[in-house]
């Protein structure tokens, strides 16, 4: 049986790790035929902005290079939906035109929709 797999991002995108662990996390759920989504709320709505360079900090201590969420993000857009909270886009001014394509804004009507309808919430 199907589950409704519902997973809200709040943290913002770089120095913490879970939007990079959310993205899997709903690609696995993808694979088990679970209907899955991820909705970018509060800080965590930088990451659906374009074009987003990812060198930060020391880069003698990262030593890696960090994978742009921009790829991570498209690379998973036919397996699950991608919402983004319109009023926290709003107020940290980030335009519609600064948003990867793909991304669907979202009110906070239609993500409490989501959570009541889901069979697990899940917030990073």
């Amino acid at each position: 049986m199907s589950k409704k797999v519902n997973i809200i991002v709040t943290q913002p995108p770089y120095g913490k790790e879970e939007v990079f662990g959310a993205i899997p996390l709903a690609a696995t759920q993808a694979a088990a035929d679970n209907e899955a989504c991820i909705t970018f709320v509060s800080g965590a709505v930088h990451a659906v902005v374009t074009g987003q360079q990812t060198g930060y900090g020391d880069v003698a201590r990262w030593g890696k290079n960090i994978p742009p969420l921009e790829n991570e993000i498209k690379n998973n857009l036919e397996l699950f939906d991608f919402f983004v909270l319109e009023q926290d886009l709003k107020r940290r001014g980030i335009k519609d035109t600064e948003i990867i394509e793909g991304i669907q804004k979202t009110n906070i009507s239609e993500l409490t929709d989501r959570i009541l309808e889901s069979d697990v919430t899940l917030v990073f």
